[in-house]
């Protein structure tokens, strides 16, 4: 069984160069190569996507000494290079695949108990639990700056400046406070667009800023909050 790759030309070692290097600058780490016969997966090998090449050369380094032409073997196949999983004449060509420094044999893994559907179980299966996925590889380093253009409310700076003294440092929901200017937020109880009045504004900590527009309660809790304000409507 095997998986091939699309190619233009016949620059063998180049094109498989050129696939691996355009799946790592996508961030994409390593190659997953499997075999189905009906509704199981028989083979499943796990390549790192920088050892494709080396994996790729043995396995037609394989196919040439056990009595392949180089122009007609198992890697070199057609117009297509090929990875093999198996193959019975020639058990040398996956033996490379297999035996593979960073080539990880999926199917003989230890099987995992599947967890209760219950998303509050005490499952702690995590992305970074998967065998081979090395996480230092995902993302990327000097990410160009992209210019993008939005649209906001006009704000007086008056208005933040007097609930910013009316909070005297504490959040207005819980209390909470810190030494640092920048700690709390102007949050607008009916929205900016309907108004911006300190009546409708009130000095928030990051935590209940964020439960004022995104808890379940929201509503309860700007309805709360636009109570607590209305002294200030005169």
């Amino acid at each position: 069984m095997f998986y091939t790759l699309e190619v233009k030309d016949n620059a063998w070692v180049e094109t498989v160069q050129g696939y691996a290097s355009r799946a790592m600058k996508k961030g994409i780490t390593h190659f997953l190569f499997v075999q189905p016969e009906e509704n199981l997966v028989t083979l499943a090998a796990l390549i790192p996507a920088t050892e494709l090449v080396s994996v790729w050369c043995k396995q037609r380094d394989a196919s040439i000494k056990a009595g392949k032409s180089m122009n007609a073997n198992h890697a070199m196949n057609g117009r297509s290079p090929t990875i093999w999983l198996a193959t019975q004449n020639y058990p040398d060509v996956p033996v490379a695949l297999w035996q593979h420094k960073g080539v990880i044999d999926l199917v003989k893994l230890p099987a995992i108990a599947l967890h209760s559907a219950n998303p509050l179980s005490n499952s702690d299966d995590m992305f970074n639990d998967l065998p081979g996925v090395d996480l230092s590889l995902l993302g990327s380093d000097g990410t160009a700056k992209t210019i993008s253009l939005y649209s906001g409310y006009k704000r007086d700076q008056k208005v933040r400046k007097a609930i910013m003294k009316r909070a005297v440092g504490k959040c207005e929901r819980c209390a909470e406070s810190r030494s640092y200017s920048g700690f709390l937020d102007v949050h607008h109880i009916l929205g900016i667009g309907t108004s911006d009045r300190v009546y409708n504004c009130v000095a928030l900590c990051p935590n209940c800023h964020r439960e004022a527009h995104f808890a379940p309660d929201s509503d309860k809790i700007n309805t709360a909050l636009l109570k607590a304000v209305e002294q200030f409507k005169k």
